[in-house]
């Protein structure tokens, strides 16, 4: 699925019961004291569950347990009040896939699993001895749209070239050699750019067509 981008990137610690207990006996406010450690120390028992800690409150209240431990006998430190804290990392958000484009994605790969499992037991099974794809004709079918459609593409081209070449000057009378050359190729790209587009439709359509003929089974009537 799509993954847009993190809003919010910041990690982020959901303090447990030794952190707050922590913070509301010992913790003293100050100036310097983070919003967040003043909220869980005013904060009742079911609103302290739902503030969250920063890095930044993480990195203050680390400072503070270092003076701490200058003036107290007891020796605190940070990662001992975080032992039962959960972390909550930045999660993308996802954006669920287009729901067409997600049957047709199925679709194609349940066709190509058909074509694989039967060419693993054309061998052993009658009805799918000779499949169409194996047969020179339509190896030779193929070719041919293949050719004809680079053929199109081929004349397509080679007409605009001659409009932008001769038909110009045929409509607004003479004009320079090196003019009339690039008449004819900026006609000849244009022509060549939208053929190309055609010609990759075409082609994913002959190929999609394909896919879709052979993933069919025949039934075989016995008389």
């Amino acid at each position: 699925m799509p993954v847009e981008s993190i809003e919010d990137p910041s990690i982020k610690i959901k303090p447990g019961k030794k952190l707050i207990e922590f913070i509301c006996k010992n913790v003293k406010k100050t100036n310097t004291t983070p919003a967040a450690i003043v909220a869980l120390k005013k904060s009742s028992r079911d609103k302290q569950k739902n503030i969250l800690l920063k890095l930044d409150e993480l990195r203050w209240l680390n400072k503070y347990l270092e003076e701490y431990r200058t003036t107290n006998i007891e020796r605190i430190y940070l990662h001992e009040l975080l032992e039962q804290d959960d972390i909550i990392l930045p999660t993308p958000k996802i954006t669920p896939r287009n729901a067409e484009l997600e049957a047709r994605t199925q679709k194609l790969k349940a066709q190509q699993d058909a074509m694989k499992y039967k060419a693993m037991t054309k061998n052993v099974d009658t009805t799918t001895m000779n499949l169409p794809e194996d047969s020179i004709s339509y190896q030779m079918k193929q070719i041919n749209k293949q050719l004809i459609a680079v053929a199109q593409f081929v004349f397509s081209v080679l007409a605009g070239f001659a409009f932008g070449f001769i038909g110009v000057e045929l409509i607004v009378g003479s004009l320079d050699f090196g003019f009339r050359l690039l008449l004819g190729i900026i006609c000849a790209l244009i022509i060549a750019l939208a053929e190309i587009y055609f010609l990759a439709i075409k082609l994913n359509e002959d190929a999609y067509d394909s896919v879709s003929t052979t993933s069919t089974p025949k039934k075989q009537h016995q008389e």
